[in-house]
């Protein structure tokens, strides 16, 4: 990772950028509406963990996977009580307990890792707020089709001016970022999941074999 006064990049990818900074704020808005226990995925430049630290939360628990990237968030956590870090995959380090906002910008993640509401639910509860960078310039999410199909979703639409240097959001819809609040409720159980998540890669492999 090559650490820049606005950015991280990893050769010429880039990681994280501070033109995200009013998009991390309102995940960060997002994710604390209901305060309590704050669970961050991804680190990154530390600009959404410092507007989580500027709401009315109990604690805040961060996982980062990247070792450089961890350092960096162990010296900003030094003098802040309520953090909580832990080092490695979040997928094989989710605590065993339950949050009351969850918000996961990660990054350089396999399509295994896409089942992120799926696993995600190990750590929520009835109630539990989820948010999650949004790759789709639209009012849906990447995860709509297998989880969100049924369900209401409700956007935080961002007006933000997409630079052209950007190439991990859609070339349409540059002016605006939508944030997506998921509330959990009785019907998003490991087991409807698993059935969705069945019936998409039924789906697909029948798509593929026609």
């Amino acid at each position: 990772m090559i650490f820049n006064k606005d950015s991280i990049m990893k050769g010429d990818m880039i990681v994280m950028h501070e033109w995200e900074d009013l998009m991390m704020k309102k995940h960060s808005e997002v994710v604390c509406q209901n305060g309590g226990d704050i669970l961050e995925i991804g680190f990154g430049m530390g600009i959404s963990a410092n507007y989580i630290q500027s709401q009315d939360i109990n604690s805040h628990t961060i996982i980062e996977k990247d070792e450089q990237v961890y350092q960096k968030l162990l010296e900003w956590a030094e003098d802040k009580p309520n953090v909580k870090t832990i080092f490695g995959d979040w997928i094989k380090n989710l605590p065993e307990c339950k949050f009351d906002g969850v918000f996961r910008d990660t990054w350089g993640e396999s399509w295994l890792k896409q089942v992120f509401p799926l696993e995600i639910l190990s750590v929520c509860k009835i109630g539990t707020i989820v948010t999650f960078f949004n790759n789709t310039n639209d009012k849906k999410t990447m995860y709509g089709e297998t989880f969100f199909k049924e369900k209401n979703i409700k956007f935080h639409k961002v007006d933000i001016k997409i630079p052209d240097y950007v190439d991990y959001l859609p070339n349409y819809n540059r002016d605006r970022y939508y944030v997506p609040e998921w509330i959990v409720d009785g019907t998003d159980t490991k087991m409807n999941f698993e059935l969705m998540l069945a019936k998409k890669m039924k789906d697909v492999l029948q798509d593929r074999f026609k």
